[in-house]
């Protein structure tokens, strides 16, 4: 317990120390301004972003969970965090080394005939290093960072501590339930730090796409990955960033866009699961065309029923239909105690009125994502997780085909997953209608059996109080309580009543009787 008090001090002390340079009075104020509870203009939000980058791997992956949470934090400080660098000092290959060592022992050279000393890339959760098996094949070796679990444990709980300590002084903070995000926080990123998930999800993205030849995800070596090492194939290809090498190449920058897009509505809405940073450092094309995307740490899932509220919602925007948009934000439980729904149903009834009877392509993405945000916000809605994860792909993603392709408009592609989305709808609506109509025939039926039983049949209804069944328990054992009590008291009178009356034999008898007698009723008591 001391050493983990020093520990935790000596990391207060560097963050104190980190965010002094930055020109940040101390961490509390820091944190005030992170969540938007104080405004000042001299404390920009890139300040905010480059101080997160400063603080290293656990405050980065904090900032990139809180970017997805508009409903806490100000949209100018999650338009500035949806921009963290993921990126950090490189741990020395020695260091490496011995991770692998400690993971393959004896058979890492039976495994690797060469692996580059020099990091192809250092992040907030591992470092990426070129080999080569003794087959032949070039991998891509991803390594944890070493220490990275404790260090997010010890800096959660400092998250904690600022935060218990901050809700103590601050009714607003107290409301906004920060332990929850920070137990979001370590949950996920803790789970990004275990390879061997993201294996898994490897595998999972491999086989929705097996089929789908515009799209590539790299082969996993299952084999010789571990909770801290993961091997998969090395890509090679062109950053999607670098647009001029791939006009160079001869590709089509509009193709690229449209093909990137419909690959990530597939995710959406029609697997389910989705690469949830799409960032272009993350994004290649490969020499023969096909866009492969790598790095499957984080990712998010959109199960069927939220996706059909999401199509009830898209109905509502081309049908105007506030109730029906009003059930989207019900469905996903989204409402708090703080919410006016008055203020909600004029808000959102602006919106759909805003992209009513509107063409795809004339809608922009991010202007809509952050609309969206706006309302979560001034609402005081509840973001669950899948949905504002959801959002900040959406911005990402929006961004990197921009980027790629200014002219081009995501939003356009979207008609033929909607379409394709809304005939399985369809359909599920249609199957929930048959199971409701055979719930109500079956009812009905239940109900007649139900009515001819009373009519022919004597019964007999036995209530039972659960509650007033433990209350008589209670007092009935409080009562043997008082008993005891008396019984004892009187044992003890007794006995000294006859050493008065001289009678001291069987006063020790009566005395030695009451112990026993008081020993046992204890016994019993705490037995009970």
């Amino acid at each position: 317990m001391f050493r983990k008090n020093i520990r935790l001090l000596k990391r207060f002390k560097e963050i104190s120390t980190t965010l002094s340079k930055l020109g940040f009075y101390n961490v509390y104020e820091y944190f005030q301004l992170l969540f938007g509870l104080e405004i000042d203009e001299t404390k920009r939000p890139k300040r905010l972003r480059e101080a997160l980058e400063k603080l290293g791997p656990s405050f980065i992956k904090l900032g990139q969970v809180l970017s997805t949470r508009p409903d806490l934090v100000p949209q100018e400080v999650i338009k500035e965090l949806i921009k963290l660098q993921d990126k950090v000092a490189p741990i020395e290959f020695e260091t490496i080394e011995k991770i692998l060592i400690r993971n393959y022992g004896e058979d890492l050279d039976r495994i690797f005939s060469y692996i580059d000393p020099e990091p192809l890339a250092s992040a907030s959760i591992s470092q990426v290093h070129t080999g080569y098996l003794q087959t032949g094949e070039k991998v891509a070796i991803k390594i944890r960072r070493p220490g990275l679990k404790e260090l997010i444990n010890l800096d959660s709980e400092l998250m904690l501590i600022l935060v218990r300590f901050l809700e103590r002084h601050s009714k607003t903070v107290k409301e906004l339930n920060l332990p929850a995000l920070i137990h979001q926080f370590k949950r996920t990123t803790l789970r990004e730090a275990n390879l061997l998930i993201e294996a898994q999800n490897i595998q999972i993205f491999r086989k929705n796409f097996e089929n789908y030849p515009q799209f590539y995800v790299p082969k996993c070596y299952t084999s010789l990955t571990h909770e801290e090492i993961l091997v998969t194939e090395f890509i090679e290809g062109i950053k999607i960033s670098e647009t001029e090498e791939l006009v160079k190449r001869g590709f089509s920058l509009k193709k690229l866009s449209e093909e990137l897009t419909d690959a990530y509505f597939k995710m959406v809405f029609v697997d389910g699961i989705y690469h949830a940073d799409p960032h272009p450092g993350n994004i290649f094309v490969m020499d023969d065309g096909r866009i492969c995307a790598v790095d499957y740490g984080m990712i998010s899932r959109l199960p069927k029923e939220k996706k059909r509220l999401f199509y009830d919602y898209i109905i509502a925007v081309t049908t105007l239909d506030v109730n029906l948009a009003m059930h989207f934000y019900e469905g996903l439980n989204m409402i708090t105690p703080k919410t006016d729904i008055m203020e909600l149903e004029q808000d959102v009834e602006t919106f759909l009125e805003k992209y009513y009877n509107k063409q795809l392509d004339e809608i922009d993405l991010k202007e809509m994502v952050l609309e969206v945000i706006d309302i979560v916000r001034n609402n005081h809605l509840r973001l669950p997780m899948e949905i504002s994860y959801l959002g900040k792909t959406a911005i990402n993603l929006e961004g990197t085909v921009r980027s790629l392709y200014p002219e081009f408009n995501p939003t356009k592609r979207l008609r033929k997953f909607i379409t394709l989305s809304t005939k399985d709808y369809i359909k599920e609506k249609l199957l929930e209608l048959k199971t409701a109509t055979e719930l109500y025939y079956y009812g009905i039926f239940k109900l007649e059996n139900i009515y001819r039983l009373l009519i022919r049949e004597r019964l007999t209804f036995s209530i039972i109080f659960k509650d007033l069944e433990e209350l008589q328990e209670f007092y009935r054992f409080q009562t043997q309580k008082i008993a005891v009590a008396i019984v004892f008291i009187g044992l003890l009178i007794s006995s000294g009543i006859f050493f008065l009356a001289g009678k001291t034999a069987l006063g020790d008898i009566i005395l030695v009787f009451a112990i026993l007698f008081g020993l046992f009723s204890l016994y019993k008591i705490f037995r009970f």
